[in-house]
């Protein structure tokens, strides 16, 4: 039988405190965390997310802080969120993954839950 092991990762992040960072950061901050596919067009909302689903994929696959673009999140047509690695990064270990987004009030939440070969 193939050993294989359940990972979770959750981020919550205050939409407040990620507003001031964000001014306060401008384009470098911007640049330095988002592909430009999450940051074209995007509300300060919907990069907190995107920031909140990096750092739960970051938590769950015990992945360094630091290059922000070895992942990527990307939406269905429908606008379920999912996650997409860069070429760099070896995601053959990574048997299944799953994100998930929630807004509520001034407060935004992701989890990752993946399935790897450790």
């Amino acid at each position: 039988m193939e050993n294989l092991e359940v990972r979770t990762g959750i981020d919550l992040v205050s939409l407040e405190e990620f507003q001031r960072s964000l001014t306060a950061g401008g384009d470098a901050f911007r640049r330095r965390l988002f592909h430009p596919s999450e940051a074209q067009g995007a509300s300060s909302e919907r990069l907190a997310a995107v920031c909140a689903a990096k750092e739960a994929v970051f938590k769950a696959l015990a992945l360094p802080k630091g290059n922000w673009h070895v992942v990527e999140v990307r939406h269905t047509p429908e606008g379920k969120p999912y996650l997409a690695f860069a070429s760099e990064y070896d995601a053959s270990h990574i048997l299944s993954i799953d994100l998930s987004i929630s807004h509520h009030g001034n407060y935004v939440v992701a989890v990752v839950v993946a399935l790897v070969r450790p």
